[in-house]
């Protein structure tokens, strides 16, 4: 939630927002399955207790919430009344994984086959969990300064590395990467297999400098999409973290593709 503390004033005023933790990250309790699927019906669930089962959905999410949102979008539930999808900073799960045969994304992403690992969770707590989040925070972080500025405001960062001092916090992020490699991965390939796409249009934002180095991500998501798709990489040297090192860039792309996918 504290992620998107730069982008809610732009957006409030615009369209009603529902931002809820991702369930077993931060202070909230863990899921009973890690699996994508699993915590996007529950986000759903606690969403239309807000605002009933008739509001349409535009669903938004960075990262790890944009993994949940295409696999909820890829379900296609008519109950979950999702109209349209913004997808920020990733390509599919598998398709990260096929990139391992390069030697310098296996580095970039060695975390993923890490928390992967039943090993994990006790390694992080005898590292200590605010040294591993605050070292991980600084290997992707980006290098436009006035963007890592952003990150920081607000003790953001601290509060990150905070969270993760919580075992509950380690477990529930490595149980999210175990899923995230051993479901995962299998579920997208039959998906493929089967032409099971996100057929409701979506947009997708980027790092130029980060992802867009080691991926042609629009050329990618083509592959995975039946419908209505745009891309965009944000250059000038902004990292992953999108919503905080420059929500103007965002709030921007995000209101302009409300208003296309509106009409």
């Amino acid at each position: 939630m504290l992620r998107w503390r730069h982008v809610v004033p732009a957006l409030k005023d615009k369209i009603s927002l529902f931002i809820p933790e991702l369930p077993g990250y931060g202070i909230s309790s863990s899921p009973p399955k890690a699996d994508k699927r699993t915590v996007g019906k529950l986000i759903l669930e606690a969403l239309q207790e807000v605002f009933g089962k008739e509001r349409p959905v535009i669903w938004c999410g960075h990262d790890r919430g944009a993994r949940v949102g295409h696999r909820i979008m890829v379900d296609n539930d008519p109950s979950h009344n999702i109209k349209a999808g913004i997808l920020m900073d990733i390509v599919p799960t598998l398709e990260q994984w096929r990139a391992f045969s390069n030697p310098v994304a296996s580095s970039a992403y060695y975390h993923w086959p890490f928390l992967a690992t039943d090993l994990a969770p006790a390694m992080i707590e005898t590292m200590g969990g605010r040294y591993w989040c605050d070292a991980n925070l600084n290997r992707t972080k980006g290098g436009n300064e006035a963007g890592l500025a952003k990150l920081k405001e607000n003790q953001a960062w601290d509060h990150y590395c905070t969270q993760f001092s919580n075992p509950e916090c380690i477990a529930g992020s490595c149980a999210d990467y175990k899923s995230g490699a051993m479901d995962e991965p299998k579920e997208q390939e039959s998906d493929q297999k089967e032409g099971k796409k996100v057929k409701i249009p979506m947009y997708v934002l980027y790092s130029a400098t980060n992802l867009g180095r080691m991926h042609d991500v629009p050329e990618i998501w083509k592959q995975w999409v039946d419908g209505d798709l745009e891309a965009y990489g944000i250059p000038d040297g902004y990292g992953h973290y999108l919503p905080e090192e420059c929500p103007d860039i965002v709030v921007k792309h995000v209101i302009e593709w409300i208003d296309h996918v509106g009409k």
